[in-house]
């Protein structure tokens, strides 16, 4: 998985929060002097304790996953507090080809973990499904029908757009244990980026058991240290992302690996096996990137 944060408004913590303070002041935003980081605080702080989506909902920020399967696109536009574009099946053949070792299809970690023998059946059957929809697209299917045989798993990238409230909203709900993996992983990367952008904003950011302290999960609280530790490792990242971005040109990209937290590695021997097996070397591990522009 690889995570783009595109665009985003500039200054947004500053002009948010002059809007903010205007509600209770004589002048209007636009004549409004820039409030001290201390204000900036209280007011994103106020924002959230009290529930004022209104002044969250002017901060916004444009993103994309990459190498992301259909099961997560289809949770993913759930939220509707947005805007998204995805990549069509019913347009763009999708290549089924193994090139390189790059499969076009995820692999959970689920089935990372089971071992070669499992990995191998798992492949083998997404590689026939892979050939059928070649054969389909050969006898003048068109893709929009071909594409029915493919897997959920096949690789695809979508765009959104949402404000700070529904990326709150989301990372509440997608970073706690249940979600589903691949969510999870985006809702975590998704916070790390957001918080080197605007840290005042989401400073306080994480699942429900960290953001409000109140577990909604199955868990019943179990997993609050797994999920404490995972989000103040996201914040580091943030922060150091933050400090590559002061160093870098405008409209650069800089990008920081999230697969030691977010991700999973297969091991050399299980790679190793899979290829004999197979009889190809198959790219194994699940990456986890982030990358935001320097705006």
């Amino acid at each position: 998985m690889k995570v783009y944060i595109m665009g985003y408004l500039k200054d947004s913590e500053k002009l948010t929060a002059s809007i903010a303070w205007s509600s209770i002041s004589l002048f209007p935003s636009s004549e409004m002097t820039v409030p001290s980081d201390k204000e900036i605080d209280r007011i994103f702080r106020l924002s959230r304790e009290m529930k004022l989506s209104s002044v969250l909902d002017f901060p916004f920020y444009i993103f994309s996953f990459k190498d992301v399967s259909r099961s997560f696109t289809h949770q993913w536009v759930r939220y509707r507090i947005a805007a998204h574009v995805q990549q069509s099946l019913r347009f763009v053949k999708v290549d089924t080809e193994i090139e390189g070792g790059k499969p076009w299809f995820v692999i959970p970690p689920s089935v990372l973990k089971q071992g070669a023998e499992t990995i191998v059946k798992y492949v083998r059957t997404q590689l026939e499904m892979g050939r059928m929809y070649r054969e389909l697209l050969k006898k003048g299917i068109p893709p929009e029908d071909a594409r029915f045989i493919l897997p959920m798993g096949v690789k695809t990238h979508i765009s959104s757009v949402m404000n700070a409230e529904e990326l709150l909203h989301v990372i509440d709900q997608r970073a706690c244990f249940d979600a589903q993996w691949e969510i999870r992983s985006a809702a975590y990367a998704l916070l790390a980026g957001l918080y080197s952008i605007s840290p005042r904003i989401f400073k306080h950011a994480g699942p429900y058991c960290m953001s409000e302290k109140t577990c909604r999960g199955k868990s019943k609280g179990s997993c609050y240290k797994l999920a404490e530790k995972l989000t103040r490792k996201m914040f580091e990242k943030g922060e150091e992302l933050r400090d590559l971005l002061k160093d870098s040109d405008k409209d650069e990209y800089v990008g920081i690996d999230l697969t030691g937290e977010l991700g999973y590695i297969v091991s050399r021997d299980v790679k190793e096996k899979v290829a004999r097996l197979l009889g190809f070397p198959l790219e194994l591990d699940y990456r986890v990137e982030l990358y935001v522009r320097k705006l």
